[in-house]
């Protein structure tokens, strides 16, 4: 037996590489778009002035990222609405017809879709949004059954992008809805002056201000009377 034989065999046999696992795959997207989301709710609240944007955004931490995502979709209810119309007859579709290995994935984001829907339909009256989205979905089922193959691939190919269909959709209501992720107040000053506008954050001493107007200010705390 030669050297390299028992080298070989003392090293006994070569380990496969660990493959890269689907987590890892899917974090490196996620935080591209939820990036480019902070980046267009930003730019969008602030009127798309670089100088405000630049002050707002010295008001986030990591911690309003939540906030940040689920106050700018209370805010653009009615972008949200439109987006839901679209998003979940697809998502529907894709259940049924979709991918088998797909199909548990869709189904959170469609029982959110479907709750947003209700609670939408509940608070503002708009009773035209279920039976609206319905009968999308029928246009997406008939659709699939035509005998014209390219209207068919077409409908599979975007059934198929659900997602990056949703995705574009959160994209467009961040970059359209110009009202900050918190409510809006009515600030009483000393002196009777009445600020209308979004606190964004409250630091040691100081409030920090975006105005209906989209200009950012700064508030001395014991300069404020009343917050409504």
């Amino acid at each position: 037996m030669s050297a390299d034989d028992a080298r070989s065999v003392s090293a006994g046999p070569a380990e496969p590489e660990p493959r890269p696992s689907r987590l890892s795959g899917i974090a490196a997207p996620a935080a591209a778009w939820a990036f480019a989301f902070l980046i267009l709710r930003v730019f969008a609240v602030s009127g798309y002035d670089w100088n405000t944007t630049f002050l707002v955004t010295t008001t986030l931490s990591v911690d309003d990222g939540l906030a940040l995502l689920f106050g700018s979709l209370m805010a653009g209810h009615v972008l949200v609405a439109l987006a839901l119309m679209i998003v979940l007859p697809l998502l529907g579709a894709a259940f049924l017809w979709g991918e088998r290995g797909h199909r548990p994935v869709v189904v959170l984001p469609a029982t959110v879709g479907v709750v947003m829907i209700v609670a939408l339909t509940l608070s503002f009256h708009s009773w035209w949004l279920p039976p609206v989205t319905a009968a999308l979905f029928g246009v997406v089922a008939v659709l699939r059954r035509l005998p014209e193959r390219r209207v068919r691939r077409v409908v599979s190919i975007v059934t198929a992008r659900v997602g990056w269909v949703a995705g574009v959709a959160v994209l467009l209501v961040a970059a359209l809805v110009g009202t900050p992720w918190v409510p809006r107040e009515e600030i009483t000053m000393v002196g009777g002056q009445v600020i209308d506008g979004y606190v964004l954050s409250v630091d040691s001493g100081y409030l920090n201000v975006l105005t209906s107007d989209h200009e950012f200010v700064i508030l001395i705390s014991a300069d404020v009377v009343a917050r409504t």
